[in-house]
């Protein structure tokens, strides 16, 4: 029996074909999307959903987004926490191309299918804040216009509003405390539909110490702006909030990263959380479009897949007893012409040592060839 190999099926993207792929580029950056400035994979709304599987975590993410700002219900504030490479940036991108709006929903790969379960047929455009951590100086105001922005609530405000928004807060910017609850609910109805992404929370709450003042206000004051917003969101029907966190004290940087951490968890610990940590199954999808434009013989591809299947099956005192389920012969057409068993070591294994990135650490690398089928 003669099977084709894989670089005869699977077509990888040009910037692996041409060894110019760059594991940086990998990582997703919300900001400098924002800005206009990302490369085209994450700049392009329609290319980034080409490139991303819509896990079933960020389905149910999606869905809770779109009611929301259609007003039909959805969470008001959703806390996203996983570890360190874990998906909380690209989910938030996945947010932020579907409610702004450059591109119709019809282009956006698998967002039909959300909008047509959810009932919904026109997504309004929404006006989106994006608030980044790391990109946020707590100590070094921003020149906006002829405006200087001095705080979280004030970089907020003027996103979602220009010179206007930024009025309702002008004083609580200016001095640094926190803007009341009702302030807040203005702010949003005058600008809903609205999204507000904090990326890396914790990275820009650990800069202030306690008892000490700075221009972006102190440590109590931003906590106290964190509750405050997650009270008015209640209040607006079309407005919602993704927060990210990280999952555990050491990605937090420092006591006071934990302290800070410990502090937000609280402040959200009243809000639903409805993302979840990506199954191996789904990082077979996941990478496997990072990596390849597509298959283009699939019943080529399901012919190895079923040899080695039959292999298994036929030598099953020399491989795992996983290998002799009906199943993993799917698991073996879903993860083509990565092998299965590279995530599950990778997954079960590998994501146990500290620092490992669970959807970016599974990523492309100089020895990639070695694991795939009939190389």
């Amino acid at each position: 029996m003669t099977l084709k190999p894989w670089r005869e099926i699977a077509i990888p993207h040009e910037d692996v074909l041409k060894g110019t792929f760059q594991q940086a580029e990998f990582a997703a950056d919300l900001s400098l999307v924002h800005d206009g400035n990302a490369t085209p994979e994450y700049q392009d709304p329609a290319f980034f959903y080409q490139r991303t599987f819509i896990t079933e975590g960020m389905r149910l993410l999606l869905d809770s987004v779109v009611k929301r700002l259609t007003s039909k219900g959805g969470d008001p504030v959703i806390q996203l926490q996983t570890a360190f490479g874990g998906g909380k940036t690209h989910t938030m991108l996945a947010v932020y191309h579907l409610a702004k709006g450059v591109a119709p929903a019809s282009e956006l790969q698998g967002i039909p299918a959300i909008l047509d379960a959810a009932g919904i047929t026109d997504l309004p455009k929404a006006k989106i804040a994006v608030l980044d951590g790391i990109k946020l100086a707590p100590n070094q105001p921003k020149k906006r216009g002829g405006i200087t922005v001095n705080t979280m609530w004030g970089e907020l405000a003027w996103q979602l509003g220009k010179e206007a928004g930024y009025e309702l807060v002008r004083a609580a910017d200016t001095s640094g405390t926190s803007p009341g609850k009702e302030v807040l609910i203005k702010l949003l109805k005058d600008y809903a539909p609205c999204v507000i992404l904090m990326d890396e929370l914790v990275a820009y709450i650990r800069n202030f110490e306690e008892g000490k003042s700075l221009s972006g206000g102190t440590y109590d004051s931003n906590l106290s702006f964190i509750q405050a917003m997650t009270e008015a969101l209640k209040a607006v029907p079309n407005a919602v909030l993704l927060a990210s966190l990280p999952e555990s004290d050491k990605e937090a940087g420092g006591q006071r990263g934990i302290n800070a951490l410990r502090a937000l968890e609280h402040n959200f610990a009243r809000t639903q959380a409805i993302w979840k940590p990506v199954a191996t199954e789904e990082a077979f999808e996941i990478v496997r479009r990072r990596l390849f434009s597509n298959i283009s013989n699939k019943q080529a591809a399901e012919k190895v897949c079923r040899a080695f299947a039959d292999c298994y099956t036929a030598n099953s005192d020399d491989f795992p007893n996983e290998t002799q389920e009906s199943r993993y012969y799917e698991r073996l057409v879903h993860a083509y012409p990565i092998h299965p068993e590279v995530f599950d070591r990778l997954y079960e294994d590998w994501s146990t040592l500290d620092n490992f990135q669970r959807t970016r650490g599974v990523g492309p690398s100089e020895g990639q060839d070695r694991f795939c089928h009939n190389c």
